[in-house]
This record gives structure tokens, sequence and C-alpha cells, in this order.
């Protein structure tokens, strides 16, 4: 049984090694060419870096896994590796969560010109990782404690991955779709020049926060199951198929979320369709 497991860290090292490919083109013409250069892509940029560092981290975990069996016994290294792999992994939902922030303050506070800047998006973005490390220092801890099996930090890490990003996510799309539809509400028959353009930052601002409300719901959908199962475990025996089959299905829904991108910019699938087809021309 022990043996059968292992096809599994090989397959997630296969699974992450597309989805850092996938996040690398994706990343590659936002970062070089400055037409691209626009706040959206530079967020949803983060979140393809914040990806990245993350699949990185968890194929060091899977080589681990590999040499020393994790369904079993898990060594120091593996455990460090581990470590290291939540500091990036929490970074994924709290990237979504700085999205949600910056949207939130430039639709509400639109007359503020500070929340069109770049300065507030680098601040977004330097937040979301001041409080990933924050919210990752309990699992430091967990290194020089003892009792391995301790409760509380299988909680922790709950917590700290799902419940809390989840809850400043639903909080700030609640005020957006407050303040979109009280201010639809106010919009005369008449329409001038200063409406037209606010409702036309209204439906670019909707259409990207639905494609980050289904990132991020798939994204607690794939990865709430390998969080629930130890605390599970703890209280009652789960088999290690479960535990295999969760980091597969955490690691796809990473996948999906990268293709959604390429969904939601479709100015950068369109230019990235040109240089394929100007690469063919010229084979």
């Amino acid at each position: 049984m022990v043996n059968s497991l292992r096809i599994f860290p090989v397959l997630g090292v296969v699974i992450l090694i597309i989805i850092i490919l996938f996040a690398f083109i994706y990343s590659i013409p936002i970062i070089f060419i400055r037409r691209f250069h626009q706040h959206n892509n530079i967020l949803t940029l983060n979140i393809c870096l914040v990806t990245i560092f993350c699949c990185c981290s968890w194929i060091f975990v899977h080589v681990t896994f590999t040499i020393d069996n994790p369904y079993t016994t898990v060594g120091k290294m593996n455990f460090v590796f581990n470590i290291i792999a939540m500091i990036f992994t929490i970074q994924v939902p709290c990237s979504f969560v700085a999205v949600s922030i910056h949207r939130c303050c430039s639709i509400v506070y639109y007359t503020k010109s500070f929340f069109k800047t770049k300065q507030w998006i680098i601040l977004c973005i330097g937040s979301q990782w001041l409080l990933g490390f924050i919210l990752s220092i309990p699992d430091f801890i967990r290194i020089h404690m003892s009792n391995g099996d301790a409760l509380w930090p299988k909680v922790y890490a709950l917590v700290n991955m799902m419940i809390i990003p989840s809850i400043i996510y639903f909080v700030t799309n609640i005020l957006i779709y407050y303040h979109v539809r009280s201010s639809s509400r106010r919009i005369q028959p008449q329409t001038n020049i200063h409406n037209i353009q606010q409702i036309k930052i209204s439906h670019r601002d909707i259409y990207l926060l639905r494609h980050m409300i289904l990132m991020f719901c798939i994204f607690v959908a794939g990865w709430a199951p390998i969080y629930i199962l130890p605390i599970i475990n703890h209280f009652t025996y789960i088999i290690l198929l479960a535990y295999g089959i969760s980091t597969i299905w955490c690691e796809l829904a990473l996948l999906i979320n990268i293709l959604d991108l390429f969904l939601y910019n479709h100015k950068l699938r369109k230019y990235l369709k040109s240089i394929c087809l100007e690469c063919f021309t010229k084979l």
C-alpha cells in the first residue's frame, strides 16, 4: 500500500511543473511588454508569481516525500520543507485578498486618486506578503514542539489558510456589491459623460472580480480537504489514500486557476496567439 502511494508525489511534481510553465508564460508578457503594465495585470502577475513560488516549494516537499515516505515517517528536513511550503502557500489566498481589497477601495472610494496609483498596488502587494509571513510565525514554533501530533497547529493551519482569507474576501466583495448596486440606483435617466465613464469602469471591475471570486472559490474548494483531513485524523483514522488524493486535488485547483487567468485576460491571450502563429508561419 505504501509503495503504491509513491505515485502521488510523482504525479504531483508533474502537475506542479505544468502549473509553473503556464504561470511563467502568462507572466512574461506582463513583465516585459509596456502596454500590459496595467493595474489589473500587475495584480494577476502577483498571483502568478506567488503560485510559482508555492509550486516550487511543494516540488521540494514531493521530492523529499519520495526519498522518505511522508505517509509513515516524516524527517526533520521534510518538516522544514513543509514549513517553507506553508509560507508560500498562504500567499496564494492572500494574493486574492490583495486584489479584492485593491478593487474595493478603487471602486468604493473612486474619487480618491491615491487608490488609482501604482503606489497603492505596491502597498497592497507588500502588505499581502507581510501578512503572509506574520500568519506563518506559529508554523516556525511547531519545529521546536516535542508533540508533533498536537491539534492546535492543524486547526490554526485551517483558520490561517481558509477561514481568515475567506472572511476578508467575503466582506470586501459585499462592500463592492453594495456600492455598485447603490450607485446604479442613483444614476438618473439623463446620462452625462461622467456617468458613462463610471458605468464603463464598473463593468470592467466587475468582470475582473467575477474571475477573482471564481478563482478564490476554486482555491478554497481545492485546498480545504488537505487541511480538514489532519483535524479529522486527530480524532479518527483516515486512510492514507485520502491524503494522496487531496494533494492532487489541491494542485489541480491551482492549475485551473492559472488557466482561468488566460480566459480572463483576452488581450494577453490574443497576443500569445499571434506570437504562436508567427512562430508557426516561420517554421
